[in-house]
């Protein structure tokens, strides 16, 4: 199985952004492309799914058992960060759901959601495993979070290759050369420091450069997870999220972009405005969303040729926590829908982009 794998050129596209277990959204919004039951559409659309199916909301089995029915009823789906953890065992924040001892972790965030069983893990497993990296035509590519071309050709090199082997791979390359790294022997001094206290949002975490050189090494180093997590920079100063301190900080990549095709993204966490004076109603969004000055509509980069559909609906379970300050309306999924360059939301709005 190639990682990157072709699209159809002249089939109308309903791409649909980051889920993350919140199934009754997604079945909103699939009623309101025109999709029956069984993902038929009476103009023969066809659905892509970016990633990022899995983890943080009500029931992410229920989403993985969805995507595969319309997958198998000739829709697309390709990998996103989420569903790379989960394939090599990575127990990362909204992953309680799979894994036991992360949900001990966060019992008192994601108390909500729906625990699968063994069979339905090896199932998800299973099939996540068969999926692709990326989807490519003459006029569009569809990545979960970065088209780096460097990183892309090394994918393709692969050959037929699935991607927990192609992410272990990758992985086991960088690990052994990183100790001919300049940062080994302080990241050495500073790991066991940083993990006596990385979980815990109340400490006062010094800036650690080490730690951050390495995650940034090893973002780099796996063209698997790059591609799937985007590019990053070193951040000015420690900030938490996602269940830990961070010292990277996501990076602009499509201010880089310099091909004319066209391509459509997730993972970045846009949250929408009904209004252009409205701010985030989330510090952690807040920090995401410095990554855009934009209208939430408008499409990005040099060229204003790449686009990002995620609205954030894996924030949405901030807003089932008692006393909630959280407005439901603020977390959206999204469709963008090709060729008419549109967005349809899980509640009906349907925007321009521009």
């Amino acid at each position: 199985m190639s990682l990157i794998q072709p699209l159809p050129d002249d089939c109308p596209l309903d791409i649909v952004g980051d889920i993350h277990g919140e199934i009754d959204a997604l079945s909103s919004l699939l009623r309101h492309l025109g999709y029956d039951e069984n993902g038929r559409h009476p103009e023969r659309r066809r659905l892509v799914f970016v990633g990022d199916f899995v983890d943080r909301g009500v029931d992410s089995v229920a989403v993985v058992k969805k995507i595969q029915q319309l997958t198998d009823n000739g829709h697309w789906v390709i990998l996103g960060n989420h569903e790379l953890n989960l394939l090599h065992g990575d127990q990362k924040d909204g992953a309680g759901w799979f894994f036991e001892r992360q949900r001990e972790r966060e019992k008192h965030r994601y108390v909500q959601y729906k625990i699968a069983n063994e069979q339905e893990k090896e199932e998800i497993l299973n099939y996540i495993n068969t999926l692709p990296i990326a989807l490519e035509n003459k006029n569009l590519r569809i990545i979960h979070a970065a088209w780096l071309p460097e990183k892309i050709e090394l994918i393709r090199k692969l050959g037929d290759m699935d991607a927990k082997t192609a992410f272990a791979q990758f992985r086991q390359k960088a690990k052994a050369e990183e100790k001919n790294q300049p940062w080994y022997v302080d990241y050495q001094a500073e790991h066991a420091f940083y993990h006596q206290h990385n979980r815990d949002e109340h400490y006062d975490m010094p800036y650690l450069p080490a730690v951050g050189a390495y995650d940034l090494y090893h973002g780099e180093a796996n063209p698997m997870r790059a591609v799937a997590c985007g590019t990053e920079k070193m951040a000015d100063k420690p900030f938490y999220a996602a269940g830990r301190w961070r010292f990277v900080t996501r990076y602009r990549w499509w201010d880089d972009y310099d091909d004319d095709i066209p391509v459509v993204i997730g993972h970045y966490w846009r949250e929408w405005y009904n209004t252009p004076t409205e701010e985030p109603v989330d510090k952690w969004l807040k920090s995401r969303n410095e990554l855009f000055s934009e209208p939430p509509n408008q499409w990005l980069g040099k060229k204003k040729n790449v686009f990002c559909i995620d609205f954030s609906i894996g924030a949405l379970w901030k807003t089932r926590l008692p006393q909630s300050p959280f407005v439901k309306e603020q977390f959206r999924l999204c469709a963008f829908r090709l060729p008419e360059k549109v967005l349809i939301f899980h509640n009906g709005d349907i925007v321009n982009t521009i």
